[in-house]
């Protein structure tokens, strides 16, 4: 990986000499407590009558899609699997799972507050590549929220014509036939979601909940090496400005940009080249390797194949949705 080039392999084997692997083994625990909430949460949003423990095994292999299939077309595997085994209509978890992101992004958006309040940033900001991460992420994050909940404001107040609009403004009429059936579904989907508003204030406890169990894995992992700052401050910067620089440089499987973001937040704290570097390359594998060895777990029990779900997929996505409208 470029970002990793440079980095002096001595330097770095010393580094992992020293490394209390003991402290850094229950980042295991955080993150499936946390993967256990964002299940949770994913039932509440539902709102349906799914079991936990198919929900978590659709979760896991969900989780394990996003990570490594190209291009987000991992996102549909959830609402596809829900459809599949559970009798979720897709247009249902697909409502779901856009809201789940939007208090993603907004718990997102409230950590870069909180960092750019807490920590002393240089006058030029987090810089990676001539791009200033921080205010980057605010200002994508920041259209992404405001663009979404005026599109859902906008959905539900007018429903129809704005379907139509977007029929109209995409010029070919198979694709937009589709699209249009999709909004549908999504619509309808949405409308069940929103008449328990209750629901919300649930949904972002567990979201921060979620938050807060993660920056508590990267701490784990902190503890773990010397000569890396061991305070909470520190593991929430360095878990928001790398999942800032993830989002607004994604690579397949975040390889490279967990890296770059990573060493970049750590450089803050004037740590080294070598041993941010090594700290990054550990914290990443440990967060991949989770979400790989728990979704390949529940592949193989469920007797599915990766490439042929996300193909299914995929396929569903692009087909008219049959879901009537409520």
């Amino acid at each position: 990986m470029w970002v990793l080039w440079g980095i002096d392999p001595g330097e770095a084997l010393g580094s992992l000499e020293g490394v209390r692997w003991w402290l850094a083994a229950p980042m295991t625990a955080f993150y499936l407590a946390a993967h256990t909430l964002r299940t949770v949460r994913l039932r509440a949003l539902l709102d349906r009558p799914v079991p936990f423990g198919p929900l978590f095994s659709i979760n896991s292999i969900g989780y394990l899609a996003i990570n490594v299939v190209p291009l987000r077309l991992g996102e549909f595997v959830r609402p596809y699997l829900l459809m599949e085994r559970q009798g979720v209509p897709f247009g249902a978890s697909m409502a779901a799972i856009f809201v789940e992101r939007l208090v993603d992004i907004l718990c997102l958006l409230a950590l870069l507050a909180g960092v750019t309040w807490l920590v002393e940033l240089p006058p030029q900001g987090v810089v990676v590549g001539d791009v200033d991460v921080v205010t980057a992420g605010q200002r994508l994050l920041g259209v992404v929220v405001v663009g979404g909940a005026a599109f859902i404001a906008a959905l539900m107040a007018f429903g129809a014509p704005v379907i139509r609009l977007v029929e109209r403004l995409v010029p070919v009429e198979a694709v937009s036939s589709r699209l249009g059936a999709f909004l549908w579904a999504f619509h309808d989907g949405l409308r069940q979601l929103v008449r328990q508003p209750v629901r919300a204030t649930v949904v972002l406890v567990w979201s921060v909940l979620i938050w807060g169990l993660t920056i508590g894995a990267v701490w784990c992992v902190l503890l773990a090496f010397d000569g890396v700052p061991h305070s909470l401050q520190a593991a929430a910067t360095t878990w928001t400005i790398t999942i800032t620089g993830m989002t607004v440089a994604p690579t397949p499987g975040f390889f490279g940009s967990y890296e770059a973001f990573c060493l970049a937040s750590l450089m803050l704290w004037e740590v080294g080249r070598d041993l941010g570097g090594t700290f990054s390359v550990i914290m990443h594998l440990g967060q991949f390797g989770f979400t790989v060895v728990l979704g390949g777990a529940f592949l193989v029990m469920e007797g599915l194949s990766l490439r042929e779900v996300v193909e299914a997929s995929r396929q569903r996505a692009l087909r008219t949705p049959l879901e009537p409208r409520a």
